[in-house]
């Protein structure tokens, strides 16, 4: 057995990237009852992708800490991660979350809601990447990473819409120059930011399910 690449480049991802602020979600916080589901279900698509029971050397999913993997013996899993059952409940949730949040906050309510539909494209490649994979069944995943899509697009902060220019005020108009300059820099970094976890490979994040390779 071995790890792939894959493995590695979310370290280095993880590493260049700064992990946005949305620990307000964990997968850990569902009932005991829908994580046994899950995992059920999870390791069921394994198996299945794998060709069979038999043929799925690895396939766990713990209902603690649902840290999962799969590992087949003759082919690498092939289904897509955002349509696992662990990652689509994962950006279910955090979607929630989001949604949650613009009521308590002092922004438009409506382009919040926006906001969180438009960072939480579940089941599709635009969806937030779930770091919920791990090597062993023991290992807890690390949950947080960079907020970025299945294909490497920047997210921002995934759990709060209210943090996405949707607050205004008089003092920000009369500060705009000063703003403007502020955000300027900031796209700048971002921009950097997202190119630099591109140019590591992140599309490689697309097949988290095969991080395990025999």
């Amino acid at each position: 057995m071995k790890l792939s690449a894959t493995a590695l480049i979310i370290a280095a991802a993880a590493a260049s990237v700064s992990a946005a602020d949305n620990n307000a979600w964990k997968i850990t916080s569902i009932g005991s009852g829908e994580r046994d589901n899950l995992c059920a279900r999870q390791i069921q698509t394994c198996q299945n992708n794998c060709g069979g029971p038999k043929e799925a050397l690895m396939a766990f999913c713990n209902t603690t800490t649902m840290a999962w993997g799969c590992g087949c013996k003759s082919k690498t899993p092939d289904f897509e991660t955002w349509n696992w059952p662990v990652p689509a409940a994962d950006c279910s949730g955090s979607n929630q979350v989001c949604q949650a949040n613009c009521n308590s906050g002092s922004g438009d309510r409506s382009k919040c809601f926006n906001n969180c539909a438009s960072t939480h494209k579940c089941n599709t490649e635009d969806a937030p990447v779930s770091y919920t994979t791990s090597s062993d069944v023991k290992i807890a995943p690390q949950y947080i990473g960079p907020a970025v899509s299945y294909k490497g697009d920047d997210l921002g902060d995934l759990n709060d819409g209210n943090n996405r220019d949707n607050v205004e005020s008089s003092s920000d108009e009369a500060n705009s120059d000063s703003d403007n300059s502020d955000d300027a820099e900031d796209s700048s970094n971002t921009s950097a930011a997202s190119t630099l976890f591109k140019s590591a490979g992140f599309a490689a994040v697309a097949v988290l399910s095969a991080a395990i390779v025999f």
